[in-house]
């Protein structure tokens, strides 16, 4: 039985920079728009050491982007009688992502409550 780890996560296009170049004993200083400029959102999905998807969002990730992900990106890639986990986002939880999971012939299990270390991708 393989087990699939997945989970999403967002950063920002324009993060500032922390560090920067001028001369020795002279204080670096940089202008910064702090307006956002946009956000990139990526979900992503592994199998022990393989990426079994990645995909990259230039907007947020709801229910309805992340049901249209798992079921036409993710489950079709799964090896067959897989363990998907996720968090405990309550988009992850809902009936017809859980359908979708286990109509495919997958489990569908929930890592405990703000427990993120336990979700390999996390550390990739």
């Amino acid at each position: 039985m393989n087990i699939v780890y997945l989970d999403e996560s967002g950063f920002a296009v324009d993060s500032p920079r922390t560090h920067g170049y001028t001369k020795k004993g002279r204080r670096c200083y940089a202008r910064k728009d702090w307006h956002a400029r946009g956000r990139l959102n990526a979900i992503g999905a592994i199998a022990g050491f393989v990426f079994l998807t990645v995909c990259l969002f230039d907007c947020y990730i709801d229910s309805d982007i992340f049901y249209a992900w798992l079921t036409g990106d993710l489950l079709p890639k799964v090896p067959p009688r897989s363990v998907i986990v996720m968090d405990n986002a309550a988009f992850h939880k809902r009936k017809d992502m859980t359908e979708a999971i286990e109509s495919a012939g997958h489990i569908p299990e929930y890592l405990p409550p703000y427990s993120p270390d336990l979700n390999p991708i996390e550390h990739k």
